[in-house]
């Protein structure tokens, strides 16, 4: 019995030399304090490309309106609504007889009234003639040439044409129809390339520029794109500022107001990658992480730039720290700034 009482006070002496041992007894002004252990991991910093995600629609990149310029019957119609057509491509013509017959007598006119300055100007180099009815006569000239230009435009404008690669969207006359000058002939659109129109808020807007690539995503197909506008003035009840990005659409597969998604790479930043778990808050409810400085706790505010899902992509806002930091990955939920502890690496980290 002697021996298993002495066999007990060894086993209680063992004990309580470990339980010295891990606990590490500190006596701080009167008080016994256990220095806390934690699990640590470096973490260093990585450049990082912070993907904007914005949505728009689809635009035509041009829609005009065709109009009549002369006044006629139209005699001939060669386009349907709904069909591309070539820029050159004539679409209708408007009965041209008596623009023909109006060029023909503009150049009669001007023939005479060339032959009459001729004969002038003969006259006064011979001195038979005063200057004033040279002058007269070259103004008559003159004034004919303007009037056989001016028909010759009136017939070349009886025929409609093509004026870029486009589809006729609407058509608003039919063959038949007397039109008068500036009558509506045709709404044609222009989806080569298409643009997609977006807003984004002034925090982002700094983060664009012209020429900036990006990815498009419009039902369900992904296109590469490039912004060509970026307004210079927030809309006043929303404060957004207006984008633009332009899409190359050679087979016209793209239509005009289609819901789009637009994904922009912006320019590497330097960042740290923090498992979503070590994410806290501290007393005055700043979000931040918890790292060793020095085998002491330190609360690091954090701006978060991306959520990938298994984790954040952050902006430590601490311009002292290195381009390494000393994570608590174990046990940051029981320590408090300015402690001190012992720290061990998590495996694979030295």
């Amino acid at each position: 019995m002697k021996t298993f009482f002495s066999f007990l006070l060894v086993l209680f002496c063992i004990g309580f030399f470990i339980f010295i041992k891990d606990e590490k007894q500190t006596k701080v002004e009167g008080k016994i304090e256990i220095s806390k252990t934690v699990e640590v991991e470096k973490n260093k910093k990585e450049k990082f490309t912070k993907k904007l995600k914005l949505r728009g629609f689809t635009e035509a990149s041009r829609i005009v309106i065709l109009k009549s310029q002369v006044e006629g019957r139209i005699s001939s119609k060669n386009f349907s609504k709904g069909s591309f057509y070539n820029a050159g491509t004539q679409l209708l013509l408007i009965d041209p007889e008596d623009k023909i017959s109006k060029v023909k007598e503009m150049e009669a006119l001007l023939d005479q009234r060339k032959k009459e300055y001729e004969v002038a100007e003969n006259l006064y180099e011979k001195g038979f003639r005063s200057e004033v009815k040279l002058t007269e006569s070259r103004t008559s000239f003159e004034n004919a040439l303007a009037l056989y230009e001016k028909s010759q435009i009136e017939l070349s404008n009886t025929k409609i044409i093509m004026p870029f690669d486009s589809s006729v969207e609407e058509s608003f006359i039919e063959l038949g129809d007397y039109v008068k000058k500036g009558d509506s002939i045709a709404k044609i659109v222009d989806l080569n390339p298409i643009f997609i129109n977006l807003t984004t808020t002034e925090k982002e807007i700094n983060k664009l520029r012209i020429h900036q690539k990006s990815k498009v995503l419009i039902a369900n197909k992904k296109f590469e794109g490039v912004i060509n506008y970026i307004s210079k003035t927030s809309d006043p009840k929303t404060r957004n500022f207006k984008v633009q990005v332009e899409v190359k659409n050679p087979k016209n597969t793209i239509l005009s107001g289609l819901s789009s998604e637009i994904e922009i790479e912006l320019n590497p930043q330097d960042a740290f990658f923090i498992t979503s778990s070590l994410v806290t808050l501290n007393n005055k409810g700043q979000i931040g992480v918890k790292v060793i400085f020095n085998n002491q706790v330190k609360f690091i505010p954090l701006n978060i730039l991306s959520d990938v899902g298994n984790g954040y992509w952050v902006e430590l806002l601490d311009l002292n720290l290195e381009d390494e930091i000393i994570v608590i990955t174990q046990g940051h939920e029981y320590t408090v700034e300015d402690e001190t502890v012992d720290i061990i690496y998590k495996k694979n980290d030295k």
